[in-house]
């Protein structure tokens, strides 16, 4: 009988030692319904969630011995269904940076020094012209922070970068978007 209180970790280390496909099951049940939530919001099509879904347990199921622990595998999970979804939207010629903009407008005030609430004149449109001129590496690691809340060490070790290079990359997203919103702010002449 298998133990269902191991931590994700644990069971990846026994599939990595044991190799018995049941500690795999665990892990899928666990994460299926959220990773079909993930794949949901970047394709906002359950047929294609679903598929989505599916190419990522196979995935899982065959890099799962690549998870070296270094960060938590939940962060690595969403770097594994991020990338996937990215692909998918790709190749079906969907709007990649639109999606991701989606994704990250409700945490843009958080990001804004100084600022509790975006206000009501501050259009979507403009929030998503904000978004829209980030790039797609400084919107992923604002979305990995800010919005699915992982820490900057599992963000070096999903993304494999130095842990200067993550809070720096996260400074200038940051700086950029302050700069972009001082000049929507200013009223025009």
């Amino acid at each position: 009988m298998l133990n269902r209180n191991l931590s994700d970790e644990e069971i990846v280390l026994l599939l990595r030692t044991d190799g018995n496909s049941r500690y795999f099951t665990l892990i899928a049940e666990r994460h299926e319904k959220s990773i079909l939530k993930k794949c949901f919001s970047y394709t906002k099509d359950e047929d294609a969630a679903e598929d989505l879904c599916q190419e990522i347990l196979i995935k899982l199921f065959l890099k799962i011995k690549d998870f070296k622990g270094d960060s938590k595998f939940s962060t690595w999970l969403f770097s594994v269904v991020h990338n996937t979804c990215i692909d998918y939207l790709r190749k079906n010629k969907k709007n990649v940076q639109k999606v991701i903009s989606d994704k990250m407008k409700d945490e843009v005030a958080e990001l804004i020094d100084g600022v509790d609430e975006i206000p009501e004149e501050l259009s979507e449109k403009i929030l998503f012209e904000l978004l829209d001129a980030m790039t797609p590496e400084e919107k992923l690691l604002l979305l990995m922070k800010y919005k699915e809340k992982h820490h900057v060490k599992d963000i070096q070790a999903a993304l494999h970068l130095s842990e200067s290079a993550v809070k720096m990359r996260l400074k200038r997203a940051r700086d950029k978007i302050n700069v972009l919103y001082e000049t929507y702010k200013k009223p025009s002449p």
